[in-house]
């Protein structure tokens, strides 16, 4: 499965799928009651949530397909497998509502675990030097690398199509990057889940039809880390979610450091405006950027957008 018409073949098939089981997951979750309300709308309108489930079960049925024609798929499978899991913690999340917040890490770290025979080599390629880390790379690095890179998925989120927008841009500039060094077979890992994700996104848009929910970015982030690591590409990872390690820093300094109590949602002002909790300011980028500009939702993402682009584009000219 190594060759373009291959590659734009499960693409396509991922992209159809991940329209249609996103409408149908609409559909379902709305009868079982699996709604939110959408808190930056004035009549705060219920929302589907759990929307990776689509992604996750669009990639997991291409996959399934994608072997009748590439039976030499072993390590896709595997690659898989590990995000799936994350997904699954995702949604075990969604439904039972864990409240440790910061605790999470120690049980992603586990879930991460796996993901270290996928890792090649002992050592961490940094820009002007490799740093030999033995086998602390595969069964320490590894697993708290894709965890760190989870979590900063999940944290960053808040807004109609944000979180989800983010990990597009993100898989998107990784998949650039992918080819660039490693050409199709690289980017062929890629093409059950981001065809689907970019699917899912025209519902999730402003204004949203369905949430992503913890499934879903617990998901994405489980993917990207452990697609970063698999293809030694940490370094330009750790470039391309500056805007997340920037937001995930705001976040533990005013809630964990500070002890500041936590408010989750702002109000929306008559001119459609975000009006951000006065002593949020600080605890996020989306908080952030409504407090120093008078922007409505979309206007919020747009901006939070170009700042993860700018450093998708970082990451390509300074590693590319």
């Amino acid at each position: 499965m190594n060759s373009i018409g291959d590659v734009l073949f499960i693409s396509m098939l991922s992209f159809v799928l991940g329209i249609a089981l996103t409408k149908l997951l609409i559909k379902k979750a709305r009868q079982a009651g699996y709604v939110v309300k959408d808190m930056y709308k004035p009549n705060r309108p219920e929302i589907p949530t759990m929307g990776g489930l689509a992604i996750m079960a669009a990639s997991l049925i291409t996959l399934t397909i994608a072997q009748f024609s590439a039976p030499d798929i072993g390590k896709l499978l595997q690659y898989y497998f590990v995000a799936f899991v994350f997904g699954l913690y995702g949604l075990a999340d969604d439904l039972m509502g864990f409240k440790m917040r910061y605790d999470k890490v120690l049980i992603l770290f586990i879930l991460a675990i796996p993901a270290a025979s996928l890792a090649d080599g002992s050592s961490l390629e940094l820009m002007f030097t490799r740093l030999e880390l033995g086998t602390y790379y595969r069964w320490l690095f590894v697993p708290f690398y894709i965890m760190v890179i989870a979590n900063l998925i999940n944290v960053h989120a808040g807004y109609n199509g944000l979180s989800g927008g983010l990990s597009a841009i993100l898989f998107i500039f990784v998949g650039v990057y992918s080819y660039m060094v490693g050409g199709i077979e690289n980017v062929m890992v890629l093409a059950p889940l981001v065809p689907a994700l970019i699917a899912f996104m025209w519902f999730n848009k402003f204004p949203a039809q369905i949430l992503l929910g913890n499934i879903g970015t617990y998901f994405l982030g489980g993917a990207l880390g452990t697609y970063l690591v698999m293809n030694k590409m940490e370094l330009f990872g750790f470039v391309i979610v500056v805007p997340h390690t920037i937001n995930y820093i705001l976040d533990f300094w005013t809630l964990k450091l500070r002890r500041v109590p936590l408010v989750k949602f702002g109000d929306i002002r008559e001119d459609g405006t975000i009006a951000s909790p006065p002593t949020m300011k600080y605890v996020s980028l989306k908080f952030y950027v409504a407090s120093v500009a008078r922007v409505t939702e979309p206007q919020a993402v747009m901006l939070l957008y170009g700042f993860t682009f700018i450093f998708g584009i970082l990451g390509i000219i300074l590693l590319g």
